[in-house]
């Protein structure tokens, strides 16, 4: 994000969440960040968006990125959110 927005993205997802513009998730673009609810607390989990309804993120603390969909699957029923950081 530094490189692509000028943007220096730290902190929690939920911190992350606040520096961004909402969007409809129909507008969603690669490189937009989508928000999920899966600690029983808005936005504590966070992907990046990479099209066909499909994000990356990494979902536990043992490193191992991967991706998922945002239309069916467990992180599909917890989606909450889409954010732009592009103008």
């Amino acid at each position: 994000f530094g490189k692509a927005a000028g943007l220096k993205l730290t902190g929690s997802a939920s911190d992350i969440a606040r520096k961004g513009r909402s969007i409809d998730p129909a507008q969603l673009q690669p490189g937009d960040l989508v928000f999920f609810n899966t600690a029983n607390r808005p936005r504590s989990h966070v992907g990046i968006y990479i099209g066909d309804q499909r994000f990356v993120h990494a979902p536990s603390s043992n490193g191992k990125v991967r991706t998922d969909s945002l239309k069916t699957g467990w992180f599909a029923a917890r989606f909450e959110e889409a954010r732009t950081y592009f103008n």
